[in-house]
Protein backbone atom coordinates (compact mmCIF):
# COMPACT_ATOMS: atom_id res chain seq x y z
CA UNK A 1 0.00 0.00 0.00
CA UNK A 2 2.77 2.45 0.96
CA UNK A 3 4.73 1.89 -1.82
CA UNK A 4 1.63 1.96 -4.10
CA UNK A 5 0.96 5.60 -2.55
CA UNK A 6 4.72 6.69 -3.06
CA UNK A 7 4.78 5.56 -7.08
CA UNK A 8 1.29 7.55 -7.09
CA UNK A 9 3.07 10.60 -5.80
CA UNK A 10 5.88 10.57 -8.09
CA UNK A 11 4.18 10.18 -11.23
CA UNK A 12 1.80 13.53 -10.21
CA UNK A 13 4.72 15.05 -8.61
CA UNK A 14 6.44 15.77 -12.33
CA UNK A 15 3.20 16.99 -13.50
CA UNK A 16 2.58 19.55 -11.07
CA UNK A 17 5.85 20.95 -11.34
CA UNK A 18 5.68 21.22 -15.00
CA UNK A 19 2.00 22.75 -15.03
CA UNK A 20 3.19 25.56 -12.51
CA UNK A 21 6.11 27.02 -14.65
CA UNK A 22 4.77 29.97 -17.59
CA UNK A 23 6.40 32.39 -19.33
CA UNK A 24 5.42 35.96 -18.37
CA UNK A 25 2.22 36.82 -19.67
CA UNK A 26 1.33 33.45 -20.67
CA UNK A 27 -2.18 32.24 -19.48
CA UNK A 28 -2.78 35.26 -18.27
CA UNK A 29 -5.65 37.55 -19.46
CA UNK A 30 -4.53 41.40 -20.15
CA UNK A 31 -2.24 43.85 -20.92
CA UNK A 32 1.66 42.67 -20.25
CA UNK A 33 3.85 45.61 -18.25
CA UNK A 34 7.15 46.77 -19.78
CA UNK A 35 8.92 44.52 -17.51
CA UNK A 36 7.17 41.18 -19.52
CA UNK A 37 7.51 42.57 -22.84
CA UNK A 38 11.39 42.92 -22.22
CA UNK A 39 11.74 39.84 -20.60
CA UNK A 40 10.09 37.79 -23.18
CA UNK A 41 11.91 40.33 -25.98
CA UNK A 42 14.92 42.38 -23.96
CA UNK A 43 15.48 44.05 -27.48
CA UNK A 44 12.04 45.10 -28.34
CA UNK A 45 11.10 48.42 -29.06
CA UNK A 46 8.48 49.64 -26.89
CA UNK A 47 5.96 52.45 -26.29
CA UNK A 48 4.49 52.69 -22.87
CA UNK A 49 1.06 55.15 -23.81
CA UNK A 50 -1.57 55.56 -21.07
CA UNK A 51 -0.53 52.77 -19.07
CA UNK A 52 -0.30 50.26 -21.81
CA UNK A 53 2.73 48.61 -23.72
CA UNK A 54 2.75 48.89 -27.31
CA UNK A 55 5.55 46.65 -29.19
CA UNK A 56 6.80 47.41 -33.04
CA UNK A 57 8.35 45.33 -34.85
CA UNK A 58 5.56 43.21 -35.49
CA UNK A 59 5.30 42.12 -39.49
CA UNK A 60 1.98 41.75 -39.89
CA UNK A 61 0.57 44.83 -38.20
CA UNK A 62 3.75 46.79 -41.12
CA UNK A 63 1.21 45.53 -43.56
CA UNK A 64 -2.03 46.94 -42.32
CA UNK A 65 -3.78 49.11 -44.66
CA UNK A 66 -4.03 52.46 -42.07
CA UNK A 67 -5.32 55.89 -42.06
CA UNK A 68 -4.03 58.05 -39.99
CA UNK A 69 -6.50 59.51 -37.19
CA UNK A 70 -6.53 61.47 -34.59
CA UNK A 71 -2.83 62.90 -32.61
CA UNK A 72 -2.80 61.58 -29.06
CA UNK A 73 0.63 63.45 -28.13
CA UNK A 74 3.75 62.84 -28.36
CA UNK A 75 6.39 60.61 -26.92
CA UNK A 76 8.23 62.06 -23.95
CA UNK A 77 11.32 61.06 -21.82
CA UNK A 78 11.07 57.73 -20.34
CA UNK A 79 7.85 56.52 -22.47
CA UNK A 80 10.13 54.81 -24.69
CA UNK A 81 13.18 52.95 -25.17
CA UNK A 82 13.90 53.48 -29.06
CA UNK A 83 11.81 56.52 -29.92
CA UNK A 84 13.13 60.09 -29.45
CA UNK A 85 11.29 62.43 -27.34
CA UNK A 86 9.04 64.50 -29.57
CA UNK A 87 7.90 62.17 -31.32
CA UNK A 88 4.45 62.35 -32.26
CA UNK A 89 1.66 59.92 -31.28
CA UNK A 90 -1.25 58.94 -33.42
CA UNK A 91 -4.04 56.89 -33.86
CA UNK A 92 -5.20 54.83 -37.03
CA UNK A 93 -9.06 54.94 -37.92
CA UNK A 94 -9.28 51.53 -38.83
CA UNK A 95 -7.92 49.94 -35.12
CA UNK A 96 -7.25 50.50 -31.24
CA UNK A 97 -4.76 48.37 -30.39
CA UNK A 98 -1.65 49.91 -33.15
CA UNK A 99 -0.31 53.11 -32.42
CA UNK A 100 1.46 55.03 -35.27
CA UNK A 101 4.63 57.15 -34.61
CA UNK A 102 6.05 59.92 -36.69
CA UNK A 103 9.48 60.92 -35.74
CA UNK A 104 12.04 62.74 -38.42
CA UNK A 105 10.33 61.74 -41.49
CA UNK A 106 9.94 58.10 -40.10
CA UNK A 107 6.44 56.11 -39.67
CA UNK A 108 6.62 53.44 -37.07
CA UNK A 109 3.56 50.97 -35.96
CA UNK A 110 2.96 49.56 -32.32
CA UNK A 111 1.27 46.63 -31.51
CA UNK A 112 -0.71 46.52 -27.93
CA UNK A 113 0.62 44.03 -25.72
CA UNK A 114 -2.01 41.27 -24.06
CA UNK A 115 -1.35 38.35 -22.34
CA UNK A 116 -3.51 35.37 -23.83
Amino acid sequence: MRLSVTLLLLAILPAILIGCTTSPGQNKAGFLSKEQVLKLNPDADIVEFEDRVYQAGIDWVEEEALSKGEQLGEIREGMANKLPAGAIIIAPNERRDILIVEYDGKEKRYLLQVGE
